[in-house]
């Protein structure tokens, strides 16, 4: 019995003997090439696509410093994919990392040692001046200017776009560091609403455009235009007309007209939208498309930009505009 025991054994022991040693040679093996310069990689020379702006000495240096990667990459370590992204994918720039791959080369050191990175970047979608005293387009200076993307994310210091929507109501500061979100609802309104709008903000030709809230209601200022959206896509109240509606009206308006032209377009209620000539004087103020013994109080409708509800009711009140002015 037990001799057919250590015959049935036998095997089973040799094999595994001989499966610890091939593994204990290759570790010994990987560990004598884990030095040599064919599979070690400066940091620097990661190989990846930069944001927008920003060089890619400067990106890559950045990340390494925060978060202390050594000078150099050895390419046979175990952990070196997961530890690179999680090293790039807590960069505030970094959206997420859909790839790393770690190129190593062969024997005859015919292939170079490479390590690319394929990255989806946060983009910038609204600028925020830190102090409103002026924010012009040739004003915005690194240290007064802070940019979001469309989550309403920091995104870290940085030379802001020619063209991009500047929000221009007095907000709290970020509540904390790039990465993290602004901390004001109504910047994470703005930053939704130019997002959704950025395919189509150079048609409509709003890229620069000034960005205001009241109310919680959203209104886009620029060059004569005024635009008075309403709420955020996706937070309408009811009754009002969804983004993709606004939108199309807008474009429907742009296309027939050759432009938005020197007007007021109201296109929040679902079941009406108004385009109306702007004082000469001042484009951000609107005319009044009401009869003398019709006028509304200030509140509620000479200044659209004031709450749908309140719009709403003097609507309800007014006759209907005059043929001066189209709407639809």
């Amino acid at each position: 019995m037990r001799k057919w025991i250590v015959q049935g054994l036998t095997p089973i022991l040799s094999g595994l003997v001989l499966l610890l040693g091939v593994i204990g040679l290759g570790r010994a093996a990987r560990a004598s090439l884990h030095d040599r310069s064919t599979y070690r990689l400066a940091f620097a020379d990661i190989d990846c696509q930069p944001p927008v702006g920003i060089s890619r000495e400067t990106f890559l240096r950045a990340v390494q410093e925060h978060t202390r990667q050594p000078e150099v990459l050895q390419l046979l370590d175990e952990d070196l994919v997961a530890r690179l992204h999680r090293a790039f994918a807590i960069d505030p720039w970094v959206d997420w990392v859909r790839r790393v791959d770690i190129g190593k080369s062969d024997r005859a050191g015919r292939r170079k040692p490479s390590v690319h990175l394929d990255l989806v970047y946060r983009r910038p979608v609204l600028a925020i001046p830190l102090s409103l005293e002026d924010n012009s387009a040739n004003q915005r200076a690194e240290s007064g200017w802070r940019m979001v993307d469309r989550q309403g994310i920091l995104l870290p210091v940085a030379t802001v776009p020619a063209h991009l929507p500047v929000l221009t109501v007095p907000v709290a500061p970020p509540s904390g560091p790039p990465g993290c979100r602004w901390g004001d609802a109504r910047v994470a309104a703005a930053a939704k609403t130019t997002a959704f709008l950025k395919p189509h903000l150079a048609r409509l030709r709003l890229d620069d455009c000034e960005v205001e809230l009241v109310e919680g209601e959203i209104v886009f200022h620029h060059r004569g235009v005024r635009i008075v959206w309403g709420h955020a896509p996706g937070q309408e109240d009811d009754g009002e007309a969804p983004a993709e509606v606004k939108l199309q009206r807008l474009l429907d308006y742009q296309q027939h007209h050759h432009g938005l032209g020197s007007l007021e377009h109201d296109v929040r209620l679902l079941a009406y939208q108004g385009h109306f000539p702007l004082s000469s004087d001042n484009p951000n103020t609107t005319l009044s498309f009401y009869s003398s013994s019709h006028t509304p109080s200030r509140r509620s409708c000479d200044h659209v930009s004031k709450s749908a509800r309140a719009w709403r009711s003097c609507f309800q009140d007014a006759k209907a505009p005059s043929a001066s002015a189209s709407s639809r």
